[in-house]
């Protein structure tokens, strides 16, 4: 690939370990550190939520091999039920978020950047990817779903 980016593959072949549970709390850290102040609140060890409405949440996430977002209701809400609610917004909400709604069952508008999170010195690149995909989400599902407090 031009200029040494990062291929997917390629993270499988270095055999990347596990992120352990302080490496992830100091990435969650370091990310809200680096973002735009707003309120964002412990969803899982490995996520974070952000409120887009009063039933819906973007879901920032990482794992070993990427960090990525995606939409979901309210806690204990179904995949199903939350696709059946978005799907009246359809194909311009996909098409301004460059995502789809039912591309990966259980998230909806899953979008995921491939990188060693294993690997502190990867984290910025992420934080800066994650910023910029969560303000994209939000001011597009605030603009289009409604938001009390549509920034």
């Amino acid at each position: 690939m031009p200029d040494r980016q990062l291929d997917e593959w390629d993270i499988s072949h270095r055999g990347l370990r596990s992120l352990s549970s302080p490496e992830i709390k100091r990435f969650w850290e370091g990310y809200i550190a680096f973002r735009k102040p707003v309120e964002i609140v412990h969803g899982s060890l490995w996520s974070r939520w952000r409120r887009v409405a009063d039933d819906l949440v973007l879901s920032l996430y990482l794992t070993n091999r990427s960090v990525g977002l995606f939409v979901r209701g309210e806690r204990g809400e179904g995949w199903a039920t939350t696709v059946n609610r978005l799907a009246s917004y359809e194909p311009r909400l996909g098409e301004a978020l460059d995502a789809s709604l039912r591309g990966y069952e259980g998230c909806c508008y899953l979008s995921n950047f491939p990188l060693p999170v294993t690997d502190p010195a990867s984290w910025p690149r992420g934080y800066e990817w994650l910023e910029e995909r969560e303000e994209n989400y939000h001011r597009v599902l605030s603009e289009t779903c409604g938001s009390p407090d549509a920034a």
